[in-house]
């Protein structure tokens, strides 16, 4: 059976880079964003490339696991999740033998997110959703780990070792550098949302701190603010 490693994280949290990380890990392979398909079924927001996800992503619980068992000839499987499309549905569809919780500041994540989404409630940047989602895993077992991602981007030649660590997994100095462009395992929204991550080649710097914003987006981080204080409490802490 091979090791299931769910990472919840919300948009714009450096998590497809992080993703294109675990890629690179012989032997790994990765699901980007799941359970987009059974979100955009069920809530229907108006989500650009909405009409290519239905198509191409599975949009039911039963899909979804199927494709993860397609998978389970690898050694590993790298589950790119977003906490917001779980919300409210069930764990069953997989047997993770790890979670790590990739969190970031909420302004920056609303100042990004609003690049290609101008308009959001605190539901659609996920923190809230995953703060809940870290209390119920509570009654599961195996490795659970909160991961700030720009305190990783501090320093990953030394903090990811941590992060593979802490999850069981023997580090690998292959996810360190991936080759630039589109990947076959991008989700079909790519063309919205990954231009910025298509042109790099490892980890970047953290991006500075964004003045306060226009207060309909700073409305949305006073709102999930205190999630991402009570996971950031939390967290795995880098020396």
């Amino acid at each position: 059976m091979p090791k299931i490693i769910h990472a919840i994280s919300g948009p714009r949290n450096i998590s497809t880079a992080l993703m294109y990380s675990f890629a690179q890990r012989p032997g790994c392979e990765v699901f980007d964003e799941p359970m987009y398909g059974v979100y955009l079924e069920k809530l229907d927001p108006d989500h650009p490339g909405k009409e290519d996800v239905l198509a191409q992503w599975p949009t039911t619980l039963e899909e979804v696991r199927d494709h993860v068992a397609a998978l389970s000839s690898h050694d590993e499987i790298y589950l790119k999740n977003m906490a917001h499309h779980m919300h409210g549905e069930p764990w069953h569809w997989v047997e993770p033998s790890a979670y790590v919780f990739w969190i970031r500041h909420p302004r920056k994540v609303v100042h990004s997110f609003a690049k290609v989404i101008n308009t959001m409630s605190p539901f659609d940047i996920g923190l809230n959703e995953q703060w809940e989602q870290w209390v119920q895993l509570s009654q599961f077992a195996g490795p659970k780990i909160i991961v700030d991602s720009d305190e990783m981007l501090a320093n990953p030649a030394k903090n990811m070792p941590l992060i593979c660590e802490a999850l069981g997994l023997v580090p690998r100095p292959e996810m360190f550098g991936w080759a630039p462009g589109q990947k076959p395992y991008d989700g079909p929204w790519w063309p919205y949302w990954y231009a910025n991550v298509h042109k790099s080649t490892g980890f970047g710097p953290a991006k500075a701190m964004p003045a306060p914003l226009r207060p309909d987006h700073e409305a949305v981080v006073e709102a999930t603010l205190p999630a991402y204080e009570a996971l950031y409490e939390q967290r795995l802490q880098f020396e």
